[in-house]
């Protein structure tokens, strides 16, 4: 047995986070990846850092609104759900174009990295535009509820 931290040959990443960071824990506990965000309007719209996404039936992603979150356990897990980590993020754009029935309507989805899974500081997560702090008790619950059963660890952070 090698114990819990070392395996032979494996060299260990950085075991600590920058100050600041929306991610707690270990690195490598963290899982990422890129998803395609869609919007409705003509401009992008930027997506802040820790903005919690939920997945649409087409793949593509949308930031979660406070009415989506589950109260009780009835839907769990519900939709995908994933946390924005990229500080570039935006809604992608639709743009009308001339089709062969006439105008259409085509949506241009924009990529941003996401974490998927991971420890996060609770207090950084924002929901339809509203900050941890500012949900309800019951909206805190539900939401917890739903962002562990995609494995996510939500953690409290004090500020020294």
């Amino acid at each position: 047995m090698n114990g819990n931290n070392r395996v032979p040959g494996i060299r260990a990443g950085e075991e600590w986070r920058y100050h600041g960071g929306l991610w707690r824990g270990a690195p490598e506990s963290t899982w990422f990846k890129y998803v395609m965000v869609n919007g409705d309007d003509a401009e992008t719209t930027k997506i802040p850092l820790g903005t919690v996404m939920k997945e649409t039936t087409d793949g593509s992603y949308l930031p979660m609104e406070d009415a989506d979150i589950l109260i009780g356990t009835a839907g769990l897990p519900g939709a995908r759900l994933a946390i924005v980590a990229d500080t570039t993020g935006k809604t992608g754009t639709t743009e009308t174009v001339e089709g062969a029935n006439g105008l259409e309507t085509v949506k241009k989805p924009w990529t941003i990295l996401v974490g998927i899974m991971g420890e996060v500081e609770q207090d950084r997560l924002i929901v339809g535009g509203k900050l941890w702090g500012d949900l309800t008790d019951e909206q805190r619950q539900g939401l917890r509820a739903q962002l562990e059963s995609w494995n996510f660890n939500l953690v409290y952070v004090m500020q020294g």
